[in-house]
């Protein structure tokens, strides 16, 4: 089988690797990784826009995106 694009060769070692997400859940794509490492560059202070090598801020703006998967803080007690 011939990869035509970065995602599938990312799966496919990524499947290769034995990489399992939990039940009911997909595992990772190559962009959802890309997206977690632009939002943890950002945040420490390193132009994510220059590392990912986008043109346009809107695009890296896409990948800062948490698309809702953002933590929420439980108040205890």
């Amino acid at each position: 089988m011939r990869d035509t694009t970065i995602s599938q060769k990312f799966a496919r070692c990524r499947d290769g690797a034995g990489v399992r997400a939990p039940a009911g859940k997909t595992p990772p794509t190559f962009h959802e990784i890309r997206s977690l490492a632009a939002r943890l560059y950002t945040e420490q202070g390193i132009n994510a826009q220059a590392l990912l090598g986008h043109k346009s801020a809107d695009m890296t703006s896409i990948y800062r995106d948490v698309r809702g998967s953002e933590w929420i803080e439980v108040q205890t007690g």
